[in-house]
Order: structure tokens, then C-alpha cells, then sequence
């Protein structure tokens, strides 16, 4: 997560709603990395990504004496920057309605699994994405905010609009899963390696 600064974004929120340019700057300058990351996890469509994180500030400022105090800037942006992408999403959607596109949902591995051995790792990563890939939408969303962007559970459940408990048993489910897929994979290499070598 990149900011935890809560008191310090509201009192920037103070003076980003009385138009203050450089707090806009700063909530721009300070989330864009981590919408635009968590944008590629919906869509490859890195234009709409761009799109939709332009049209989500410059609503903010056009708007900004209308809102409300947020408990998490960080959350707020990323909520409303969710809804925008999604809406977008939508809309594409209708106009290539001769194509088959869909909202998806793509948790990448981390670059530190490349430094343990090659095959093997390649081979549990190849079944970990495919577990991963299996998942709900739902599920690899909370995945996602849970796990590569620290968030709390009240935090997603802030963002993807949906209660704690919802949150939790998003998560366990996709754990308890990849868990099971991974004992599996497991119980393989030990066979392998005690009785096929």
C-alpha cells in the first residue's frame, strides 16, 4: 500500500476540496501506480486504464466541493476508480458486441519465484496461475487487495463494495482451494522425485 496517511490526506482532502492544485497533484502523483496495477488486474486495455484514471481526477476536481469527507482517500480513489473502470468496461462491451470480451480478473506471481529452481518452480507456478485463474472474479479480486496490495478486510470490503464477512469468506474460500490444489501438487513432486527419478 502506498499511503497510510490518513490524517495527512484528510487535511490534503481539506485543501484539494477549496481548490488546491498541488493536493490534487499529490492524490494523483501518490495513487496512480497502485490504480493503474490494480486496472490491469480487469483489463489488458492499458488506453481505458489511462482513460479511467484521467476522467476519475478530473470528475474529482470538477466535483470536488460536492464531496464528502472519505474515511480513506485511498479507498475512496479506489472505489470510485473500480465503478469508473467497470462502467468503461461496460460500454466497450456494447460497442465490439461481435467480439467476446469479458471482465476478468488476472493475478500475476511475484518476480521472487523466479530465483528458486527453474522447472520445478515453473511447474508450480504454471499450476498456482492456473488455480488462481480458476478462481471467481470475486475471489481473485480479494486475492489481489488482500495480498499484493495489503489491504485490510475492511479496506476491500470498502472498495469492492461488499460486507467484511463477504470479504472473509471471499478470501477463504479462494485459499482453502488454492490450498487443496496446492497440497496436490505437492504429494506429485514428492512422487515424482522418490519414485521416478
Amino acid at each position: 500500500m502506498e499511503n497510510n496517511g490518513n490524517s495527512e490526506d484528510q487535511v490534503r482532502w481539506l485543501a484539494f476540496q477549496t481548490g488546491d492544485k498541488e493536493a490534487l497533484a499529490y492524490f494523483f502523483n501518490t495513487f496512480v501506480g497502485s490504480l493503474y496495477n490494480y486496472g490491469l488486474k480487469f483489463t489488458r486495455d492499458e488506453d481505458m486504464i489511462d482513460d479511467t484514471i484521467q476522467d476519475l481526477f478530473i470528475r474529482l476536481w470538477t466535483t470536488r466541493k460536492n464531496l464528502s469527507m472519505p474515511a480513506s482517500v485511498r479507498n475512496y480513489l479506489f472505489r470510485a476508480f473500480r465503478n469508473l473502470l467497470f462502467r468503461k468496461m461496460t460500454v466497450s462491451q456494447r460497442k465490439e458486441k461481435y467480439k467476446s470480451e469479458y471482465i476478468f480478473f488476472d493475478v500475476e506471481l511475484s518476480a521472487e519465484t523466479n530465483h528458486i529452481n527453474a522447472e520445478q518452480q515453473l511447474i508450480r507456478d504454471q499450476r498456482l496461475e492456473s488455480a488462481l485463474q480458476q478462481l471467481p472474479g470475486r475471489q481473485k479480486e480479494a486475492i489481489y487487495l488482500k495480498f499484493y496490495e495489503n489491504a485490510s478486510y475492511e479496506e476491500i470490503a470498502e472498495i469492492m463494495g461488499t460486507s467484511v464477512k463477504a470479504c472473509y469468506k471471499n478470501v477463504f474460500r479462494a485459499l482453502s482451494y488454492l490450498r487443496e490444489v496446492l497440497v496436490t501438487l505437492i504429494t506429485w513432486f514428492f512422487f515424482r522425485l522418490f519414485f521416478l527419478n
